[in-house]
């Protein structure tokens, strides 16, 4: 089994496989190896194999910590989060004070969304290892999950004075310090990281969503191409050519703009499709089919296609979160060098029979002026799945409660599949009945005709804060801390929604001010923003 191992060491996984695989067929009740070749086939990317190599192991000698932790390893890095948390346990439970396989339960741990544990099992291991980086790292993401970015940003930066060149670590300095609204020091840390991981996505896309919070649109832009929706893409359609940019004159080429990311994604990044046509592109959107039938309403798109029609090899195809960056440098050329403002929202109009029966609804629930509501938006923690954290929004009800306790309006909710109660619950906390309207959200056209008719609209960012963008009517945005990169890192207004007033958490997590300045503004006779 030496030469095998010393196959392994050098990288030679083929003959490591089959040094392996002769010693296993001599010798099938030795644990060793196939642990060893469960690691060679691990490292080739083969999860599958190496989890049944790896149970043959444990099967043989349950004693061996290595074949319980790397098991967990493998699982955890397919996203079966409980199963690797419970082979991490086992491998402790035979050797209780290796690091490595506590920072293992802690990532696992992170990864569930069990930050309280995680930060516990984190400080034991920095109490007893202080000058091991690693459990600083996993102590600072505990604690920037919780919310304690300070404390975050001290773990981190010890972690970089005992690892002075690790990447990872210089991007969550960067990171955290964006979190917390140091962007001027923020950048330069990203920049470092981004400089010394060129190929490396997740950092280049930190980057470049920190780029454009920041209103650095031009460079943010080039380096969005990094973003995990296109990676995706080009994965699923590996023979699919895409253009990121124009090198010739556009006009009288057709162009097919391909959907990508969600509902409210495809609104905001079809707001380039009128600069492109003002070019003299001919415009063809590969759209979902729940926003079909209002985008063949809007403008500037020539004709709108579903998901399922084939790709046309004769086509230019364009993701369309790569427009802002093509459109950006068509406009940068015949625009003496300068880059562009940010465009309006698309256009989009309500169809006459579903604002008329819509109207007649909402005059059943009362009176003028109207006030749609919000709270939750994104993937709630305690849904998250994988290993990379999803976007979530969410106010307390309490909290907006008490905002809209002087308000005057008739309200509306509009929450997508609210929990049980919520609405009374709201109900009660604001002192005013709120009115179920909810399931208006199964069909996008009654929501764009709900939304026409509505005065205001108070919530976290979500697909119908698009739909009423795209109405070019007033909002109210609730803003969590850090903001999602399309409402900047400060200021009431985003170039991106003119319409709206932003409402933000403040970087202690507290939403009291934002709240009562919203309180004070619905409390005001008028209701536009």
């Amino acid at each position: 089994m030496g030469v095998a191992n010393c196959h392994a060491q050098c990288g030679d996984h083929a003959n490591a496989e089959r040094g392996f695989a002769a010693v296993t067929a001599r010798f099938p009740d030795f644990p060793l190896a196939w642990l060893n070749w469960g690691n060679v086939v691990r490292d080739q990317g083969r999860g599958e194999e190496a989890l049944s190599h790896y149970q043959r192991a444990i099967a043989l000698d349950a004693s061996l910590a290595d074949a319980h932790n790397n098991l967990g390893s493998v699982l955890h890095r397919m996203g079966k989060l409980a199963d690797a948390e419970a082979a991490y346990r086992r491998a402790l439970a035979i050797d209780s004070r290796n690091p490595l396989m506590r920072c293992n339960l802690a990532s696992v741990l992170i990864d569930r969304g069990e930050f309280a544990e995680a930060e516990t099992v984190c400080r034991a291991v920095t109490a007893d290892l202080p000058t091991v980086p690693v459990g600083f790292s996993f102590l600072g993401a505990a604690l920037g999950h919780q919310g304690r970015l300070e404390e975050a940003l001290a773990c981190y930066q010890r972690a970089l004075e005992l690892d002075p060149a690790n990447v990872a670590t210089i991007t969550a300095i960067g990171a955290t310090l964006q979190e917390i609204g140091r962007m001027d020091e923020a950048l330069p840390w990203l920049r470092k990281a981004a400089e010394r991981a060129p190929e490396d996505a997740p950092i280049q896309q930190v980057l470049s969503t920190t780029l454009l919070a920041e209103g650095l649109f031009q460079e943010g832009w080039q380096r969005y191409v990094f973003r995990e929706a296109r990676l995706h893409f080009t994965r699923k359609y590996s023979d699919q050519s895409l253009h990121t940019r124009f090198d010739r004159d556009v006009r009288g080429r057709e162009v097919v703009l391909l959907r990508e990311q969600g509902l409210g994604d495809e609104l905001f990044f079809l707001r380039f499709a009128r600069p492109l046509a003002a070019h003299g592109a001919r415009i063809v959107y590969r759209s979902s089919s729940k926003i079909a039938g209002m985008l063949r309403r809007a403008g500037d798109i020539r004709d709108v296609i579903t998901e399922d029609t084939p790709f046309a090899p004769d086509r230019e195809h364009l993701l369309i979160g790569d427009l802002p960056l093509a459109v950006g440098l068509l406009e940068q050329a015949s625009n003496a060098g300068r880059w562009p403002p940010a465009p309006p929202p698309l256009e989009l109009s309500p169809l006459p029979d579903m604002v008329s029966r819509l109207r007649e609804r909402l005059a059943t629930a009362g009176p003028p002026p109207y006030i749609a509501l919000t709270w939750r938006a994104g993937t709630p923690p305690a849904q998250q799945q994988g290993s990379a954290w999803l976007l979530s929004k969410e106010i307390s009800l309490a909290a907006l409660g008490k905002a809209l306790a002087e308000s005057n309006a008739t309200l509306i909710a509009i929450q997508r599949n609210p929990a049980a109660d919520e609405i009374n619950v709201l109900a009660k906390t604001c002192g005013h009945p709120v009115h179920d309207f909810c399931a208006v959200n199964d069909d996008l056209e009654a929501m764009l005709a709900l939304l026409a008719l509505v005065d205001d609209y108070v919530g976290v960012s979500n697909t119908n804060m698009h739909l009423r963008a795209g109405l070019h009517l007033p909002a109210r945005v609730m803003v969590p801390r850090p903001a999602e990169w399309r409402w900047m890192t400060q200021g009431e207004r985003s170039p991106w929604f003119p319409d709206f007033k932003v409402y933000r958490q403040g970087a202690d997590g507290d939403w009291s001010p934002a709240l009562q300045t919203l309180a004070t503004d619905l409390a005001a006779p008028r209701h536009g923003t």
